[in-house]
């Protein structure tokens, strides 16, 4: 029994290793991306991408279809 969960504790933390490393390397990518963009200076697409995410987030914006707080027209 000891082994069983001694094995499946390793396994766990493993996961949980691979896991971090995957979203640390994820968001080092990200962060490279929009360096490379800053220093192209590609301005407007930095911003149409913000405004993207923004307006599909922020409740602000939420009689617009594609954001995720949209309720859309009740009916009755």
């Amino acid at each position: 029994m000891t082994k069983i969960l001694n094995k499946t504790s390793e396994i766990l933390f493993n996961t949980f290793l691979v896991v971090a490393m995957v979203w640390i390397v994820s968001a080092l990518l990200v962060q490279t991306f929009f360096i490379y963009l800053e220093l192209t200076e590609q301005n407007e697409r930095i911003q149409n991408m913000v405004n993207k995410v923004e307006w599909k987030i922020d409740g602000r914006f939420k009689n617009n279809p594609d954001n995720i707080w949209y309720e859309g027209p009740v009916t009755k």
